[in-house]
């Protein structure tokens, strides 16, 4: 009797389904879920760490979009200095 070199030969084969309109549905209730979850989280929380919280994400935000737009001004030089020795 010969052994199969793979173990897995006897096993039926998988389709891959990929993502579809049911996969995408089960992912919107998962959302939901988490969403619920997160609320019930919050109301855990005590108003001023909330107040908290959400001025420290506020300042980060305005940080990165500060970063950000220096980020695009450097990359705008670049690329008009860039030109520029293009030209002569």
């Amino acid at each position: 009797m010969s052994v199969p070199a793979d173990e897995t030969v006897g096993d039926l084969p998988v389709r891959d389904v990929g993502l579809t309109l049911a996969g995408i549905g089960g992912l919107q209730e998962s959302s939901t879920t988490q969403n619920v979850k997160a609320r019930q989280a919050v109301s855990r929380v005590s108003r001023e760490e909330l107040e908290d919280r959400f001025l420290r994400l506020r300042d980060e935000n305005i940080l990165l979009k500060q970063h950000a737009n220096k980020q695009e001004e450097k990359i705008k030089r670049n690329e008009i200095s860039g030109f520029r020795s293009e030209i002569t």
